[in-house]
């Protein structure tokens, strides 16, 4: 299936242009890396706490639906109590920084 990877790279290469010549798609994408990366971030620190998507969920009062939303590249972001929630039973807390 080489014609697959081909139309990816292309695709790929129309969206690094996109953000190279909009400024507003520029930000649009820096957000959601922002999102993502801190989603993989929250994932590793469950992993690394020890504990499954189903012990955090009795941990935070969580359901493992708002979890595994959280955690993934789902087009729902979780809402601020949830993340609290979450951040909280695996011994963390939000903080905003200045860029």
């Amino acid at each position: 299936m080489p014609f697959v990877q081909a139309d990816v790279r292309d695709e790929e290469k129309i969206m690094q242009e996109m953000i190279k010549n909009d400024p507003e798609i520029a930000q649009f994408a820096q957000e959601l890396d922002a999102e993502f990366e801190l989603r993989e971030k929250m994932a590793q620190a469950r992993r690394e706490a020890g504990l499954t998507q189903k012990q955090l969920g009795m941990l935070s009062g969580l359901n493992l639906q708002a979890i595994s939303r959280a955690e993934s590249d789902s087009d729902i972001s979780p809402n601020l109590r949830t993340l609290v929630k979450y951040l909280n039973a695996i011994g963390y807390k939000l903080d905003v920084v200045k860029q």
